[in-house]
């Protein structure tokens, strides 16, 4: 739940961090003469401007989870849709076939293998995910709850790099650090890090990225058989998102 929530956040709505303010015209991150929290603005800037353009999004993807708790690494590979504002879909195809559908506030998780299926109402959580995050105001908001540094690769074939820090103790007991990768052309990620307070970390790597293609109309429906055992799990309200 807490890689979903912060992959969520950081690939889909951080943009909308920043639509608040005006239209300034769009500066090259890579301009002479900026400091580097100018150039930080300057590339959420070309972020947002892609996001408003943005009706749908389709990629391939790999996941590598590192875990003590695994005996080695583990790499699953699927497909990641995503249809404005809000709807979700990962499509694990191996090792373990899985299908994760966030939709109407509910995220569906389907372990098809298994016939069984866990439903879980997360609406209620999705204002404070975001404002966890920091994606829930503007970039302002963003540098209060991260510390963050912007890497410039020189080869320009390297995407940008987004290194966030949390700077307050209660979100260091969720999250140790995010790296997030930025293509230099598309403006858009395709490549991001979630590393725990344990060291356990997961990362996605995003490929063949089609961009406002047009999905299925089915794309978003999730007919379960009717052999599929169904549990309805609930957050704990006292804790808040974990």
């Amino acid at each position: 739940m807490r890689a979903v929530a912060v992959v969520l956040a950081l690939l889909s709505l951080l943009p909308a961090a920043v639509l608040a303010h005006g239209a300034p015209p769009l500066l090259d991150p890579e301009a002479p003469g900026l400091d580097g929290s100018q150039r930080l603005q300057a590339l959420i800037e070309r972020v947002k401007d892609e996001q408003k353009k943005l009706r749908t999004l389709e990629a391939d993807f790999v996941q590598h989870k590192n875990s003590a708790l695994l005996a080695a690494p583990e790499e699953s590979r699927g497909t990641f849709s995503y249809q404005a504002p809000d709807r979700v879909r990962w499509e694990y195809d191996t090792p373990k076939a899985v299908t994760l559908l966030i939709r109407d506030q509910e995220m569906t998780t389907w372990y098809r293998d298994l016939n069984r299926a866990e439903r879980l109402n997360v609406g209620r959580y999705s204002t404070q995910i975001l404002r966890y995050m920091g994606a829930g105001g503007s970039i302002q908001d963003l540098l209060q709850y991260f510390s963050v540094s912007f890497a410039v690769a020189k080869d320009r074939r390297e995407p940008y790099r987004l290194d966030l820090v949390p700077r307050y103790s209660r979100m260091t007991k969720r999250l140790k650090s995010i790296s997030l990768w930025i293509d230099r052309q598309r403006f858009l990620p395709v490549r991001l890090l979630y590393v725990e307070p344990d060291g356990d970390s997961t990362e996605y790597r995003f490929s063949n990225i089609r961009f406002n293609a047009g999905l299925p109309a089915d794309r978003f429906d999730l007919q379960l058989p009717q052999n599929v055992e169904v549990r309805t799990l609930h957050l704990d309200h006292g804790a808040g998102p974990q």
